[in-house]
């Protein structure tokens, strides 16, 4: 499912996503135990503990408005 959108709209909506949260930081390792910089990180829905394969009800919802 991922392969199916482009990166541009998966940090777009992951962007402005108020639910956003990064699985990394669900499963409690930190961001820093994995070497992420602040500086570099992107958002994306893939990410998310939402995402469930795309089927994260905000990504259905502004993906429509895209297409």
């Amino acid at each position: 499912m991922e392969n199916k959108y482009p990166q541009e709209q998966l940090q777009s909506i992951a962007a402005e996503c108020q639910e956003f949260e990064h699985i990394i930081n669900a499963m409690g390792y930190g961001y820093s135990l994995l070497n992420i910089s602040a500086d570099s990180y992107v958002r994306r829905c893939t990410d998310c503990t939402h995402w469930l394969g795309g089927s994260c009800n905000i990504f259905k919802r502004e993906i429509s408005r895209w297409e």
